[in-house]
């Protein structure tokens, strides 16, 4: 059944142009070391710390009468907007080249995961410095009917730990930390007044790569109850300092956003900043990331609102809860400059960046967080796609599912980030990057 008249389908192509094309304007950091790519014909392209973008003319096609095989015709009213190759694609290198199947086919997947309403949210999937698909579907506030569009900010939950996790390498380079330090010199007396005994032999990397036995905060009584009211770093630390080990340090894997709390405080205890300051001033500052960061209430006005499911709110979130684990806002544009600004070395030293994405802790037999994967890095889940490495974490948080996903050798970025709690981003994330890699 085709789409009605009435429902418009917008296409721009603003792209990430000529492979190292990262976004607008994005400086690179100083000393950050510039590498070729790992294997032959990954062309980055970053010579000389800056970065090109030719960002492609804006094209908005109304009407459609485009068969969608049996997906129903969406609602009266239903926006979807969409970049994808096509059109006058490949201008500066940074599109699909006109009719690639890839870019077609991850078009006509998500306009018809939206018409049947299994997506709400925005998509963008870059392959070498080509854009194959920009997308967003449904409401960023439904009581005012707000579309989600391309550039909407989300709160994106657990992929803020790669942040936090990428933040402590950088200060442990600076000198001001090691990996395998016992933690609890860095939280007295700020963030809790003596040492439990548990918490003796946990060290920074164990808290890093949920290693350390500490219990996760979100599976404690009260916690969602909570999470729409203002608290501090230090109130949320007392919650699980006193309680007991769920393993011995070092000895098992046990997802824990109370890890990533204590490598927020500690974070903060270094640098003698708030972690959001760290955070800019370290990474998105540096990277021209201007929609992502930490805020301990809401993310900027305009941000999309969650939703348990489709039509149901979720009770707000205040950053200050969410903190170092959970609390990261971004778009799909920023994550996307994030990942490749990671394969190119721009974030840290090749080094940093290959340790980050390093296996540390193996995972249990189905998998990290159940979801296919050999072993937990830093912030990062480590698994293979049709032969290909592959490196993501997902997010899900009351109203919120993200998933960041990016192949380091193909320098393929999927982002999936969806303000609707039951969306499957992880699922639509692996298809996309599936799609990618066909040719």
């Amino acid at each position: 059944m085709g789409f009605r008249k009435s429902v418009a389908i917008a296409m721009s192509c603003s792209v990430l142009a000529g492979g190292a094309a990262l976004g607008v304007g994005a400086p690179t950091p100083a000393g950050a070391a510039v590498a070729t790519a790992e294997k032959s014909g990954r062309d980055l392209n970053v010579n000389r710390h800056r970065e090109r973008v030719v960002v492609a003319n804006r094209i908005r096609i109304g009407d459609s009468d485009e068969s969608d095989g049996d997906a129903p015709e969406p609602d009266p009213g239903t926006t979807f907007s969409a970049d994808a190759a096509g059109g006058e694609g490949g201008r500066g290198g940074g599109e699909a080249p006109p009719g690639d199947r890839s870019a077609a086919a991850m078009l006509s997947y998500l306009r018809d995961l939206a018409a049947n309403r299994k997506f709400t949210g925005a998509v963008l999937v870059v392959r070498r410095g080509q854009v194959l698909v920009r997308f967003a579907a449904g409401e960023a506030d439904a009581e005012n009917h707000i579309p989600n569009r391309p550039d909407t900010v989300f709160r994106v939950a657990s992929v803020t730990k790669q942040f936090t996790a990428m933040l402590v390498l950088k200060l442990r380079d600076r000198g001001l930390l090691r990996l395998d330090d016992p933690i609890c010199p860095y939280l007295i007396p700020v963030y809790i007044k003596t040492c439990p005994t548990a918490w003796r032999p946990i060290t920074i990397r164990e808290i890093l790569t949920h290693t350390s036995g500490i219990p996760d905060i979100q599976g404690l009584p009260g916690f969602f109850s909570k999470l729409s009211q203002p608290t501090t770093t230090q109130e949320l630390i007392q919650r699980f300092v006193n309680l007991p080990l769920d393993f011995k340090p070092g000895t098992s894997w046990k997802y824990s956003s109370s890890g990533y709390i204590l490598a927020g405080a500690i974070i903060q205890s270094v640098t003698h900043k708030p972690y959001g300051t760290v955070l800019h001033e370290e990474i998105t500052g540096p990277l021209n990331l201007r929609h992502t960061g930490y805020s301990r209430g809401n993310p900027p006005p305009g941000y999309a609102k969650g939703y348990l499911t489709l039509g149901s709110p979720a009770p707000p979130i205040n950053g200050s809860q969410a903190f170092s684990a959970t609390g990261i806002y971004s778009t799909v544009d920023d994550l996307v400059r994030w990942d490749r600004s990671l394969g190119a070395y721009l974030v840290a030293p090749p080094a940093t960046v290959k340790e980050a994405w390093t296996p540390q802790a193996p995972c249990p037999p189905n998998g990290c967080l159940n979801l296919p994967s050999s072993a937990y890095a830093f912030g990062w889940l480590v698994d293979r796609l049709n032969g290909h490495r592959l490196r993501y974490h997902p997010g899900l948080l009351q109203g919120y599912a993200a998933s960041n996903m990016y192949l380091p050798d193909d320098d393929i970025a999927v982002v999936v980030l969806s303000n609707v709690e039951d969306t499957d981003t992880n699922g639509i994330a692996r298809h996309l990057a599936t799609l990618a890699l066909e040719s």
